[in-house]
């Protein structure tokens, strides 16, 4: 028995409302690591390949998904198929190892490349 879990490529990645599929969602095991076994993507050099899979399931296209200078912006609005795909990202690789910060109002930040020059700063803005 083997370690890897494949999953076929969806026929369609949205229903009639534009939510994604379920097989859509169960495409982004590919690159996970679900119940002991890993995906047949896992691993960092697939990142570039979920990214662009992330924008084609993506509602609201390149509006939410952002990638420059190293850094990842997913911004799901608060719509719930966004926020589905945001569920099935939490086991990636993406998601283990990038994942830099979370916002208020669905807006999530991951640093792809390493050598990039941008930076997290957090910055108290007020005293409690």
């Amino acid at each position: 028995m083997s370690d890897t879990i494949i999953w076929e490529y969806p026929d369609q990645l949205h229903d009639e409302h534009g939510y994604p599929t379920n097989d859509a969602l169960d495409y982004i095991k590919n690159w996970a690591f679900v119940n002991g076994k890993t995906g047949s993507k896992f691993g960092k050099d697939s990142l570039n390949e979920l990214i662009e899979y992330i924008k084609d399931l993506w509602w609201y296209g390149e509006e939410a998904v952002e990638y420059h200078d190293g850094l990842l912006e997913l911004h799901t609005y608060g719509w719930s198929g966004n926020e589905e795909v945001i569920h099935e990202l939490k086991s990636t690789d993406l998601w283990l190892m990038k994942f830099k910060a979370h916002l208020a109002g669905g807006h999530y930040y991951f640093k792809i490349d390493s050598d990039s020059e941008y930076d997290w700063h957090i910055v108290k803005s007020k005293d409690i």
